[in-house]
């Protein structure tokens, strides 16, 4: 039986100029095939004979020939060839392999482009998988995302914006750009001296025209978002119904839009959809994600090259 192989002897470069040499019967053209010179192809062909314990070649002035031994070798030599060059093949495949990464649904395509460009500029390809909160957990435990932005709470948050209810009305962001219009959504609330949304607002009132509703969008139907909320509306002796959770975020604004009922969200989405917005009475609310992801390494390489875009990914007003 062989002995391990010594530590200065690298088998698979010995077996790759082997076999260069056997396919042209020249230690010279052989060893310029595989792109080393004839000094070191014949020590490498050398040490693997003596590791072997037998030669390989049949040496003479005017050409080389295999040994029956190194005919024997050969087929096996290759094999090594072969499944090394396979190996640093799927290496780099699995370089090139994007990093999937689960973010909210309906980020905007302008601001997820950026951030896939900075992280390109890092030498990172990635794609996103867009969906609601528990999709995203279940896409990180089942493998088809490496990394997620996360809804978590403020406690653990990396990036935050404010939580407030939007409405159609006269004073909504109307026709200003979106960077302008999320800045105008704010203003309407407490920052320009706005009185704050009480939920007791929704209470029927004698004669009203019916029941007005608070709508979540899906990816704030969290519990660190709805328990707050819940015990609010208790404290505001609304009925239980009075808080729903819609199947999207444009059903949500739907709603507002057309039902005049409220929806949860953010100064930015208020704007997108030409929604006034206000905070909460009583419930300083946020919302806000961290990068989730076993891979700490990854994580890190990710919020280095593009960390400073997610806020504006995820609509957030936060600063990382």
């Amino acid at each position: 039986m062989l002995a391990c192989v010594p530590r200065q002897l690298d088998l698979t470069a010995a077996c790759e100029a082997f076999v260069a040499v056997a396919a042209r019967d020249s230690f010279t053209i052989g060893a310029t095939g595989a792109g080393l010179t004839q000094s070191v192809a014949s020590r490498r062909i050398a040490a693997l004979e003596q590791h072997l314990g037998a030669r390989l070649f049949e040496r003479t002035s005017r050409r080389v020939r295999l040994t029956p031994f190194g005919r024997r070798m050969l087929p096996n030599a290759i094999r090594l060839v072969d499944a090394a060059q396979a190996l640093a093949d799927a290496a780099a495949d699995a370089h090139d392999l994007p990093v999937v990464v689960a973010v909210p649904a309906r980020v905007a395509p302008r601001n997820a482009a950026r951030v896939i460009a900075a992280a390109a500029g890092a030498g990172m390809t990635i794609e996103f998988l867009e969906g609601p909160p528990s999709e995203r957990a279940a896409s990180l435990d089942d493998g088809r995302a490496l990394l997620a932005l996360q809804h978590v709470g403020p406690d653990r948050a990396t990036w935050t914006g404010p939580l407030g209810v939007g409405w159609s009305r006269p004073e909504a962001a109307g026709t200003l750009e979106p960077a302008a219009a999320a800045r105008a959504a704010v203003r309407s609330g407490a920052e320009a001296g706005g009185r704050p949304f009480h939920l007791a607002e929704l209470r029927p009132r004698r004669g009203g025209s019916g029941r007005r509703l608070l709508w979540l969008q899906p990816e704030d139907d969290v519990p660190s978002v709805r328990a707050p909320l819940e015990r609010l509306r208790n404290d505001a002796g609304l009925e239980a119904g009075n808080l729903r959770t819609a199947e999207s975020q444009v059903a949500a604004m739907a709603r507002a839009i057309a039902e005049g009922d409220l929806v949860l969200c953010t100064p930015v989405e208020a704007a997108a959809y030409d929604l006034a917005w206000h905070p909460i009475g009583g419930l300083p609310l946020t919302r806000g994600y961290a990068l989730l992801g076993s891979d700490a390494e990854l994580a890190a390489r990710f919020t280095d090259a593009a960390g400073d875009l997610v806020a504006e990914l995820l609509g957030t007003s936060g600063d990382r």
